[in-house]
């Protein structure tokens, strides 16, 4: 069962309350990384963003629910670009394919590095996963895969993969973000799941 608290009170959908909403949340980053998540405050985030507290509240039951839509957000940042570009290459090998992945996701999450270190701490994950969004990547993933079919080792398990890819990659991303965060700039968090993804796909070839 859903935590209510933690769901927006009501869905903006004319392009005044999208635009409330909109620098309700950033402020909401804003805060977070400059002052942390404990002065992050349901006032604070209304100052900061220049609405009313009632304006806030007509969208937000409580701080958590705002914080809740800015990880649902900044995920949808980092991954949507990956997954659309993933739906549409296939002329490159696949280990083009795995460089290309691997970069724009590292380099994603290293560009918002601050904000996914609070919301990690917070337990409240940009990586978190809806079901049907799970599913449609993995066919994104199955798709992909079967596309190079002929470069995967003869003993692949395709639908296998499309289900462990995304959560080894994620999980190794989220560790690196709270432990070892220098990583995603210096490449070696790349070349260490590149070399991984390259063997479990491809093998010693």
């Amino acid at each position: 069962m859903p935590n209510i608290a933690n769901h927006p009170r009501k869905l903006p959908r004319q392009a005044r309350s999208l635009a409330t909403v909109g620098v309700i949340l950033d402020a909401t980053a804003l805060l977070l990384v400059d002052e942390g998540y404990d002065k992050t405050t349901t006032n604070r985030i209304a100052e900061r963003a220049g609405v009313s507290i009632g304006s806030l509240y007509q969208y937000f039951p409580n701080r958590e629910a705002v914080v809740a839509a800015v990880a649902q957000r900044v995920e949808a940042a980092i991954s949507e670009p990956l997954w659309l570009a993933l739906s549409q290459r296939h002329e490159s090998d696949l280990r083009s394919e795995i460089t290309l992945g691997l970069r724009k996701s590292i380099g994603s999450h290293a560009r918002v590095l601050p904000l996914l270190q609070i919301l990690l701490e917070l337990s409240s994950p940009p990586a978190a996963e809806t079901a049907p969004a799970f599913r449609e990547r993995q066919l994104i993933l199955r798709n992909c895969l079967n596309a190079h079919a002929s470069e995967l080792r003869s003993d692949f398990d395709v639908e296998a993969a499309s289900f462990i890819i995304p959560r080894i990659v994620g999980s190794a991303i989220d560790a690196a973000i709270l432990l070892r965060p220098a990583t995603l700039a210096n490449g070696d968090l790349e070349r260490a799941l590149n070399e991984m993804l390259s063997y479990y796909l491809i093998g010693g070839r």
